[in-house]
Order: structure tokens, then sequence, then C-alpha cells
């Protein structure tokens, strides 16, 4: 895994998780398999408290509160505990709770959440200032990053994508369970291709036990999400290619990494 083993062992894989959730249930315990003996640090960067929003999230708003922050930032660290990787947080607001300023939600229902299909990456929204130097601050330079590729169209997810890509070390990226599971294989090239960053894909094999232990772990958000357990199983190992010899983790990088 060429990206993986770029700077020798100095540096740490670094993992950019949207929300508390996504990289896990996308990547699982692939994670320690692509960073080849690197050291993994899971940077969860939408996991802030949102005191504002939350307290605005009553009655037909209530659906932004799809658990308390606390509960899923303690869900975040035990799938960690359980991969056997660090996890940090940088505590920004979750969309669905962020204002405008004026203290209004800056997202007026869950549709606008996710941007159409037909947007432009290149439009998708940017980090601001501080968010850019908050996760600079957290990397070092040998660091090796591996972030979403805004499947779906999350704002967060997007918005994490764009981060990523703003940064100075190397970048490589996952597909975003569960939206990735819409797509079909042509559908995902399509989608990679309209980022114009030439990326390839790389797999290896890993631990299904591992991964799923792990995912599990946000029980607060299988139920939410899928309304069983069996159901999440089910969709999480249709994504991790589960077969006799275990899971299969998937990221995409350039080739010149």
């Amino acid at each position: 895994m060429g990206p993986i083993t770029r700077n020798g062992l100095e540096g740490r894989l670094v993992v950019l998780s949207a929300h508390p959730d996504d990289a896990v249930w996308s990547l699982g315990s692939g994670m320690t398999g692509l960073a080849r003996g690197r050291d993994v640090l899971l940077l969860t960067l939408f996991d802030g408290d949102a005191t504002a929003g939350s307290t605005l999230a009553v009655g037909d708003a209530r659906w932004r509160r799809f658990a308390s922050p606390p509960l899923r930032r303690e869900e975040d660290i035990r799938a960690a505990m359980s991969l056997g990787i660090e996890r940090a947080g940088a505590g920004f607001d979750d969309a669905a709770l962020r204002l405008d300023g004026r203290d209004r939600f800056a997202h007026a229902d869950i549709n606008a959440l996710f941007l159409p299909a037909r947007v432009d990456p290149a439009l998708w929204p940017e980090p601001d200032a501080m968010q850019l130097a908050t996760v600079r601050a957290m990397l070092r330079p040998a660091d090796i990053v591996c972030a979403p590729l805004g499947i779906g169209g999350h704002v967060d997810h997007c918005l994490t994508h764009r981060l990523a890509r703003q940064l100075d070390n190397p970048v490589c990226f996952y597909a975003d369970f569960p939206y990735v599971g819409q797509l079909d294989e042509q559908a995902l090239a399509s989608h990679v291709e309209r980022l114009g960053l030439g990326l390839v894909s790389h797999s290896c094999q890993c631990s299904w036990d591992r991964w799923l232990k792990a995912a599990l772990m946000y029980r607060s958000q299988v139920m939410m999400l899928f309304a069983s357990q069996a159901r999440f199983v089910g969709a999480l190992a249709a994504h991790a290619q589960v077969s006799q010899t275990g899971a299969c983790c998937r990221i995409w990088s350039s080739r010149s990494m």
C-alpha cells in the first residue's frame, strides 16, 4: 500500500471522521491494516456539544438530536478502544445543530443536510479558517490523512473532504458508509472521477469480527438509522465484502502517492 508507507513510520495514519461512527463504520479494522505499523489516530471533526443548537432542537426539530453529543463521543471512544487506536475530537458543531448566527438553524430540514448529486465537488462547502487551523494543529508533518470521498452529499462529509484536500499532508480517501451502499461499482467510479484527483483504489484484508465489534459500539446510530441490529449488520457485511477469509477494506489514493 504505497500511500501508507510514505515517509517511513515516523508519522501516523490520521483518519478523519465527519461524525462519530463514520470512519469506523466505513473502514473498521482495516484502519490498522492500512497503517502498516504506523500509529492510527481517529480524528472526529463534528463532535461538539453545539449547546445552543441542542437547546433549540425540541418539538418538530427533535430529529436533529440523533443522540446527545456526549453519548456519541462516548460511543466513538469505545469503538476506538476496541480497535486499539487513539481517538481525538475537533469539537466542531454537527450540521444538524449548527446555527446561522441569528439563532436559527443553518439547515432548515433534514433534506437540507444533503447536497444534490449533481453539485460539482468544487462547489462543496469549504472549511473556515478556524476549522482548518484546528485540524492542522493536530497533525504532524509526516502524518498521512485518510478522509471521506463525500459519497451521499452530507454537507459535513463534503466539508471534511474539502478540508483534507487543503492540508499539506498526503491524503487518501475512503467510501462513506452507509451512503456508498446506494451506488453500484460504475456509479462509485463516476463519483471518484468527478473529484478530479486521478485516484486509484487499493484493498486489504482485515478482521470482520473486530470491524463488527467496533461498529456496534455506536448503538444510538445503529437503531436510529437502521431500526434493527440485524439490518445494520447485513448492510455493513455487504460493504465490507465479508467472506470466509474475513473482510475487505478499500481506499483510494493518487498514483503519485
